[in-house]
């Protein structure tokens, strides 16, 4: 039985194909209420299994008012053989600031659904905090995304995102962002990514003030 469960799993493995990947890096100048001032760079990557696995990954370096901060994910993505763009995934993310000795760790689940024009995104989000040497904090965070894409050709893409996290964090319950993003397409493999993204502190009866800008540019290799 073992030798007949063998044979099958290396049979699926070898039909496995790569079926797309990209690979991109940007720089981020960011401004905020806190750290003021900063700039991250950052690199990411992922690769896409039969048309329906993806795995995704990055890792982020800068500094945050002088202080240097470190930031990581890894995503794992499913997306259904159905008429409808339905997918499932499962984030991993990382955050340090060392000289502050305070580490952040975070687990999401997710469903999304990812069509051309518009799609949306909806899980939950523990997140495990460390401050110095102090009991582990523990939360659970309700996150979600919508997107609009008001242009999409082959020369590249236009669109909004509201969202209260991204790939290098986890984000807050109220604090969700605004992003106005663009794709300029300059080969068939090759794109510029520009993104402009408005933070705020959070909302109590739709009221809320403007926490930080950043501005996210950068190169996108696809294949």
């Amino acid at each position: 039985m073992k030798y007949i469960l063998l044979c099958l799993l290396t049979s699926n493995l070898h039909g496995l194909a790569l079926t797309g990947g990209e690979l991109g890096v940007t720089f981020e100048p960011k401004l905020n209420r806190t750290f003021y001032t900063g700039v991250d760079f950052t690199i990411f990557g992922s690769v896409i299994v039969d048309s329906c696995f993806t795995a995704r990954g990055g890792a982020e370096l800068g500094t945050a008012g002088g202080v240097l901060n470190m930031d990581a994910f890894a995503k794992a993505e499913y997306t259904f053989p159905l008429k409808i763009p339905l997918s499932i995934s499962f984030r991993y993310v990382y955050n340090a600031l060392p000289e502050y000795k305070t580490y952040m760790q975070a687990l999401s689940p997710m469903f999304a659904l990812k069509g051309r024009w518009i799609g949306t995104a909806i899980g939950p989000v523990w997140r495990f905090s460390t401050f110095k040497k102090e009991t582990i904090i523990r939360e659970s965070i309700f996150a979600f995304s919508l997107y609009l894409n008001v242009y999409d050709t082959a020369k590249g893409r236009i669109g909004f995102e509201c969202a209260n996290y991204t790939d290098f964090s986890s984000g807050n319950m109220g604090a969700y962002s605004l992003k106005i993003y663009s794709l300029l397409r300059i080969t068939e493999g090759c794109s510029f990514i520009n993104d402009v993204t408005f933070y705020q502190t959070g909302s109590v009866g739709f009221s809320a003030q403007l926490y930080g800008i950043t501005y996210r540019g950068g190169i996108l290799l696809t294949w």
